[in-house]
């Protein structure tokens, strides 16, 4: 299980949430949330921002400490002004560094 997937379903725990309520909120299709979830997927970084917006959060809440948020938003902009491929690097890292 990959950092980003063990936070997303802590979150729908915690809020009581389904794969079709995300779907409905963000726009997105069930079945890519299922992948999240279940198949190790890593999501593109166009669609975190909708499900970060969906849940009222920051991107950097959604991949990061939940308790850190408010020193999180400079790291924000950082990780948003990345290409695609250094994103998914960062994405990577941080699944190896939860496995650990």
């Amino acid at each position: 299980m990959n950092y980003f997937q063990k936070k997303l379903k802590l979150i729908m725990q915690t809020r009581n949430l389904k794969q079709r309520d995300l779907a409905e909120m963000t726009g997105l299709a069930q079945t890519t949330i299922s992948s999240w979830l279940t198949k190790d997927a890593i999501p593109k970084v166009s669609s975190v921002e909708p499900l970060a917006k969906a849940l009222g959060l920051s991107v950097g809440d959604l991949i990061g400490d939940f308790g850190a948020q408010q020193e999180l938003l400079e790291e924000d902009k950082r990780f948003l002004a990345l290409p695609l491929k250094r994103k998914r690097l960062l994405l990577k890292i941080l699944d190896a560094v939860e496995e650990e």
